[in-house]
């Protein structure tokens, strides 16, 4: 987490439904909020596939997602690549509740 930029909210923590994966915009950046039942966890917004799907598009079971247009599936809460260890993972941003609220930490 960088201390020298403020929180961004996101919304709500009943905004997002559990085991869901929702997209979040913020200056020119895509970013997937999902809402586990261990808690709420963002990656970046899109696949590292050649067609860069958007991750608010990916099933979601349990704590892993899979992209909609390659298939590859990754860790939700490590960003790490499933399906394939060589491949690239997820980079992995900070969230924080507080007051009914989540915040991106970037």
């Amino acid at each position: 987490m960088n201390d020298d930029v403020d929180p961004i909210l996101i919304g709500s923590t009943d905004d997002i439904e559990i085991g869901t994966v929702e997209n979040f915009e913020y200056e020119d950046s895509n970013f997937a909020i999902y809402k586990l039942d261990s808690g709420f966890f963002s990656t970046q917004g899109n696949c590292n596939c050649e067609e860069q799907a958007p991750l608010s598009e990916a099933e979601v079971e349990e704590e892993e997602l899979e992209c909609a247009s390659c298939g590859t599936t990754y860790s939700i809460v490590s960003g790490d690549c499933i399906s394939n260890p060589e491949l690239d993972g997820l980079k992995i941003y900070d969230i924080s509740e507080e007051d009914g609220n989540i915040y991106l930490n970037l």
